[in-house]
């Protein structure tokens, strides 16, 4: 499904999304303000007693060296400023949740282990190369991958089975997760960013954190925090990959890419990270497995890539492009570029589900193009092939960002459209379909054009069908489009109804 669906579909289980605590949301909005007010900082604090004591017993650790202990959250706040003493508050009230259930398998500790390296990597990152949004990258980093939590929470049996993929097949995490649920937990993080308020500027490095190249068109600002954090990521897989000389290989690389090689020491980042975090888990009841060999990540990694070739991870970039391209050609027809039949039913599968779940009708739509055949006899078969391109085309960019459009084989398309009532159904493919007529499809110095028939059927959460009896369903109002002259739309009912001439 597209990220919209996503979203929305995690929406319908909002109660049991993450939600930042009462007193992180507070110190939020203080902090947000025009002119931050450091009494009301300290004011929020205060009203938090154990909160209190565990951020003052870090700031008074050798972690930050100050020259005389720290008595009150009012004398942090003065002498540390707003935005680290927020970041630590928030720190603690995150880390120190525990959303655990029994049988969740999800991986809290290594979660919060992960998100502390990535704000630690982040903030680091961000002194060498842009001091001013250092506390900033450092609240992004913590937070960046939120969106795992989110889906864990919402749909724990799916992201079980992401688990599963990710360790079977040895493949990154999101993509993963795009093949089993048809969405990542960057866009589901960039939502949580949007419905707790914070600013977009946040939300967008969080939203392409594995493929800054996304951002590469958006303003310089968002750019710079998506480059930081990308490599904050790689830093933070650094620390638990196999495959660690090829990991600071990519840093490397990522490094000159983005215009940071002279500014910044990646060993030498990578060793504050190291010592850093070794030094603020036990704060958060945190603990490093063999601390002696996390030290030496760094000189270990270093002195293999050593003795790797040149073009070694230009080899390894490749080979995950590749990689990519080849699940994208499993999952998308190669013509129209729409997800195809296989992945159509695997993701009807799953809406089904997810419908029974959320109470909500689930709507699937069939849709042929009339007499496709005289076209390929007329024209020949790559006019008929533009002519599917142009009506994948207007299917797609016709529909809602929360709807899925197929290309079911030959010249047919299926839709899954995903909590709407079947008469606004109807009333899109009505749309669809007067588009599709009005549509002059230019071919080698020729015109021509084409008509296309609908055939709709809902599912509700109470109907005892499969999805192959939901699929039949639209497939006969289909047939009821075709049998009444074509270019028009039949709705599945009680008895079918036709909408349009």
């Amino acid at each position: 499904m597209n990220n919209g669906a996503d979203l929305e579909a995690i929406l319908s289980y909002k109660k049991r999304l993450p939600t930042l605590p009462g007193i992180a949301m507070k110190i939020l909005e203080a902090v947000q303000r025009e002119r931050p007010d450091l009494k009301e900082i300290g004011e929020i604090l205060a009203t938090d007693p154990p909160l209190s004591a565990e951020v003052l017993r870090l700031i008074n650790s050798s972690l930050y060296g100050l020259p005389r202990k720290v008595t009150s959250v009012f004398h942090a706040v003065n002498m540390l400023g707003i935005n680290t003493v927020k970041n630590l508050a928030l720190s603690f009230a995150l880390v120190k949740q525990n959303p655990r259930k029994d049988g969740d398998d999800f991986n809290y500790p290594q979660f919060w282990k992960n998100s502390l390296t990535a704000a630690v990597a982040s903030r680091q990152i961000a002194e060498c190369v842009a001091p001013g949004i250092a506390e900033d990258m450092f609240f992004i980093g913590l937070l960046h991958d939120m969106g795992q939590l989110a889906l864990a929470c919402c749909l724990p049996d799916q992201y079980a089975l992401v688990m599963v993929e990710t360790d079977q097949s040895q493949c990154a995490q999101q993509d993963a997760e795009n093949q089993i649920l048809g969405f990542d937990h960057m866009a589901a993080g960039r939502h949580l960013f949007e419905t707790w308020g914070l600013p977009d500027y946040f939300g967008r490095p969080v939203s392409c954190h594995h493929d800054p190249g996304k951002l590469e068109a958006g303003d310089a600002a968002s750019v710079q925090m998506s480059h930081i954090l990308h490599l904050a990521t790689l830093y933070m897989e650094l620390f638990q990959d196999d495959h660690q000389s090829a990991q600071l290989g990519l840093i490397d690389h990522y490094t000159r890419m983005y215009g940071f090689a002279d500014i910044l020491d990646v060993d030498g980042v990578g060793a504050h990270i190291l010592d850093k975090t070794r030094q603020i888990f036990p704060f958060f009841d945190l603990t490093l497995e063999n601390e002696k060999q996390h030290l030496e990540i760094i000189d270990r990694a270093r002195a293999e890539l050593i003795h790797v070739s040149n073009n070694f991870i230009d080899q390894l970039l490749e080979q995950q492009q590749q990689i990519q391209q080849l699940r994208r050609q499993a999952t998308h027809d190669g013509l129209t570029q729409l997800v195809n039949y296989q992945s159509f039913h695997e993701a009807l599968a799953r809406e089904m589900a997810r419908t029974r779940r959320s109470k909500t009708p689930l709507t699937v739509m069939m849709a042929d193009i009339d007499r496709f055949k005289s076209i390929n006899d007329t024209f020949g078969h790559l006019a008929g092939d533009q002519a599917l391109q142009t009506v994948a085309g207007i299917l797609k960019n016709g529909l809602r960002e929360t709807d899925l459009i197929a290309r079911y084989g030959g010249e047919e398309f299926a839709a899954i459209f995903y909590n709407i009532p079947p008469d606004e159904t109807i009333a899109v493919a009505d749309r669809l379909r007067q588009k599709i007529c009005e549509t002059s499809i230019r071919y080698d110095r020729q015109a021509f054009s084409l008509s296309m028939s609908f055939g709709i059927a809902t599912y509700y959460p109470e109907d005892n069908v499969t999805k192959e009896e939901l699929i039949d369903r639209a497939d006969r109002a289909l047939y009821q489009a075709k049998a009444e002259g074509r270019n028009c739309c039949r709705i599945y009912q009680h008895r079918l109804k036709c909408t349009a001439a």
